[in-house]
C-alpha cells in the first residue's frame, strides 16, 4: 500500500515522501494522521490537433 506522510515517521523516511508499507503499518499511521492514502494520478492521453 502506498502512502503519503505528513510527518516525520520511525520507519526512516521524512514529510512528504510517498513510501511502500504493509498494511499493518499503513493502517498505523494513518491511525496516527501521521500519513495519508496515495493515489496515482494518470494522465489523460493528449488529443492531436486538428489542421
Amino acid at each position: 500500500m502506498k502512502i503519503r506522510l505528513i510527518r516525520d515517521a520511525r520507519i526512516r523516511h521524512k514529510a512528504g515522501e510517498i513510501v511502500e508499507v504493509s498494511p499493518a503499518e499503513a493502517n498505523f499511521l494513518l491511525s496516527l494522521n501521521s500519513a495519508v492514502v496515495f493515489e496515482e494520478v494518470k494522465e489523460a492521453p493528449k488529443k492531436k490537433a486538428k489542421k
